[in-house]
């Protein structure tokens, strides 16, 4: 495969977040995640691009590195690559372009040209909460969502973003409208029942923890006809 993937790069904290950091001892400790997650999925990729097999490629933030996790093989890629391989009884491969604070500005003009040009059997994307979070702005969160459903190969599947609030209401709706009949299949990977949210989040009350990224990758496992992958197993 004659195609280069630039190693992942995460972006500097917000200053919301670098306050938090200030305070609370678990944002802290998440946070200190972001370099070694970042450098273990750059050695996963390299590895991935030399063995053959299908290929997710995933298109997303911090939880595509699965910052939280209690150990970065736990978040909810890994877990959805373990249940395509036991689905199809082989090895598949993951090519991750997640990026710790990635915004949808970040997946179009980063991740986008890439997993275009990888084009693997299977794209995922979930990007969009950072935008609803941390900005006040939906119109271009939405435009660029719509830009990326549009340009990203199929069949793919997209995350909608978290939470309930007026913001994400209107960003998951552009997600619903602009998917059509393109072979995208849409996923709502923050409802699974099974715990509280207070059970399923990290120690810095934002990011998914060991059982959070295990309820996520449940719904995507599910869409795909996959095995309910466990991190308890």
């Amino acid at each position: 495969m004659n195609i280069e993937v630039p190693p992942l790069e995460s972006k500097p904290p917000g200053l919301g977040l670098r306050a938090l950091g200030l305070v609370l001892s678990g944002v802290r400790r998440v946070s200190a995640q972001v370099e070694p997650y970042t450098a273990w999925w750059n050695e996963r990729n390299e590895q991935a691009m030399a063995d053959d097999g299908p290929l997710l490629v995933v298109v997303g933030d911090s939880t595509a590195i699965g910052i939280g996790a209690s150990s970065p093989d736990l978040g909810y890629v890994s877990l959805l690559r373990a249940a395509l391989s036991k689905r199809d009884s082989a090895t598949w491969r993951v090519i991750n372009l997640g990026q710790s604070g990635a915004r949808t500005e970040d997946a179009v003009e980063r991740q986008l040209p890439i997993a275009t040009q990888l084009a693997g059997e299977l794209t995922l994307c979930c990007v969009g909460t950072n935008d609803v979070v941390w900005s006040g702005d939906t119109g271009g969160p939405r435009r660029r969502l719509r830009t990326l459903i549009a340009e990203l190969p199929t069949p793919m599947v997209i995350g909608t973003v978290a939470g309930g609030s007026l913001r994400a209401r209107l960003v998951n709706r552009a997600i619903r409208d602009a998917v059509g009949g393109r072979g995208v299949t849409i996923v709502e990977p923050w409802g699974e029942s099974g715990a509280s949210p207070r059970e399923r989040l990290a120690a810095d009350r934002f990011h998914p923890n060991d059982l959070g990224y295990e309820l996520m990758a449940r719904r995507f496992a599910r869409v795909l006809g996959a095995p309910e992958p466990s991190n308890f197993d």
